[in-house]
C-alpha cells in the first residue's frame, strides 16, 4: 500500500525521497530527522532537505524549540488540500504562459476526393457566423446552393464569385450578397468568419477521378492571406451581376466587411450615415473607446465601382465635430483606428445642409 501511496505522491510533483519521507512522518505521528533518516535511507544532512522541502509544502509542521527537532504531518486531508492549492496557483501562472489561441488556430488537414470536399464546403457554410467568402466553378454551384441560402437568411454576409460561368446560366441572387462571375478557372477558395478555410484546384472539385486534393485551414493568418489573394487577383477579375439590397438602420455588424458594403451602397445613394464605433488606435493594445461620426466616404473593392486605393483596402473615412480619421476593421494597420464593434445609427440625406 505505501507504494502505491508513494506513487501517487510522485504524481502531485514530490520527488521518491520526499514522497518516502511524508509516509514516514505520517505514519509515526512526531519524529526525527534521524529516524527519517534511516528508515528512508538516505542521509541525515539530505533528510534536513527533505524535510525542509515538505514543510514548505506545508505538509508537515517543523518544531525545532525541541530537542531533538519533531516532526509532524499535518492531517492529510489539510495537506492534499495544501498541495491541490499550489497546483491551481501553478494552474494559473501557465495558463498566463500558454498561447491558447495559437493551439486553437493550429488546424490543417488535407480533403480527398471531390465528394468529401464539397462536404465540408457545405459545414463551413452551415457554421458561418458572419461572413462567407467563395469562389467555385458554376457548374458546382448547386452543389452549396442551399447552404448559402440558409446562411443569408441567418444574416450572414456572403461575396461569391462564380468562376468558368458560360454566361447564359441563371444564377439565383438570394445565395449571396452580392454575386461575380468569370468565364476563367480560378482556385476554389472559401473563408468563413476570418478563422477557417478551404483551397484547392478547380479540378479537384470538377473531376471524380482527379489526383487533385483541397487544404483545410483554421490558422487565421492563413485564412487571411486566402482572401487577399481572392480580392486582390480573382475578385477584381469577375463581372458584378448581383448585389442584394443594403441592411436596415439601426444595424449592428458582426462583419467589419459588411458594415463597409452597406456603408457603399447607402453612399451610392446619397446618403451618410451617423455610425457608433468601439475604436482604438491601430497597432495598440489599448482599451476600445465608443466614438460616434458620421461616415462620408468609403475606401474598398467589394462593390463597384471600386474606390480602394491599394488592394485589400476596406475602411471608412469618418468626420466628428473634431476631426475626420480613417477606420479599419479587426488588426487594421495602415487605418487610424482598429474598429472592434460598428453599429449604424440613422441616415441624413448628403445633399441636405
Amino acid at each position: 500500500m505505501e507504494d502505491e501511496v508513494v506513487d501517487s505522491l510522485k504524481k502531485f510533483g514530490l520527488s521518491e525521497k520526499e514522497a518516502l519521507a511524508y509516509v514516514t512522518i505520517l505514519r509515526n505521528g512526531a519524529t526525527t530527522i534521524r529516524v527519517v533518516s534511516e528508515e528512508t535511507d538516505i542521509s541525515k544532512s539530505y533528510a534536513y532537505d527533505i524535510v525542509g522541502s515538505l514543510e514548505d509544502r506545508d505538509l508537515i509542521d517543523i518544531d525545532d524549540h525541541v530537542q531533538p527537532t519533531q516532526l509532524r504531518a499535518i492531517p492529510p486531508s489539510d495537506g492534499i488540500e495544501n498541495l491541490v492549492s499550489q497546483l491551481h496557483t501553478v494552474e494559473t501562472q501557465l495558463e498566463e504562459l500558454f498561447d491558447s489561441e495559437s493551439y486553437e488556430q493550429q488546424k490543417f488537414s488535407i480533403i480527398k476526393s471531390r465528394r468529401t470536399i464539397v462536404t465540408h464546403l457545405n459545414e463551413l457554410i452551415d457554421s458561418a457566423e458572419s461572413e462567407i467568402v467563395l469562389a467555385l466553378p458554376a457548374s458546382v454551384l448547386h452543389r452549396v446552393e442551399d447552404a448559402l441560402k440558409t446562411a443569408q437568411e441567418r444574416g450572414v454576409f456572403c461575396m461569391l464569385l462564380v468562376t468558368e460561368y458560360d454566361g447564359e446560366t441563371p444564377i439565383d441572387g438570394s445565395v449571396a450578397n452580392i454575386v461575380q462571375t468569370w468565364s476563367a478557372p480560378a482556385p476554389v477558395t472559401l473563408t468563413t468568419d476570418r478563422t477557417d478555410g478551404i483551397v484547392s484546384s478547380a479540378d479537384a472539385i470538377l473531376n471524380s477521378n482527379s489526383d487533385e486534393y483541397a487544404i483545410y485551414h483554421a490558422e487565421e493568418h492563413i485564412v487571411s492571406s486566402l482572401f487577399d489573394s481572392f480580392i486582390a487577383n480573382y475578385w477584381p477579375m469577375g463581372e458584378q451581376i448581383h448585389v442584394g439590397p443594403r441592411g436596415p438602420v439601426p444595424k449592428t455588424y458582426a462583419s467589419f466587411r459588411h458594415a463597409v458594403f452597406d456603408a457603399t451602397l447607402h453612399l451610392q445613394d446619397g446618403n451618410v450615415v451617423t455610425a457608433e464605433m468601439e475604436l482604438r488606435p491601430t497597432q495598440s493594445e489599448g482599451p476600445f473607446e465608443t466614438t460616434t461620426g458620421t461616415i462620408v466616404d468609403v475606401k474598398q473593392s467589394i462593390v463597384r465601382p471600386f474606390t480602394n486605393e491599394f488592394p485589400t483596402q476596406e475602411s471608412f473615412v469618418v468626420e466628428t465635430d473634431d476631426e475626420r480619421f480613417t477606420v479599419g476593421g479587426s488588426k487594421a494597420f495602415l487605418e487610424d483606428f482598429e474598429a472592434q464593434r460598428v453599429s449604424f445609427q440613422q441616415l441624413a440625406d448628403s445633399n441636405v445642409n
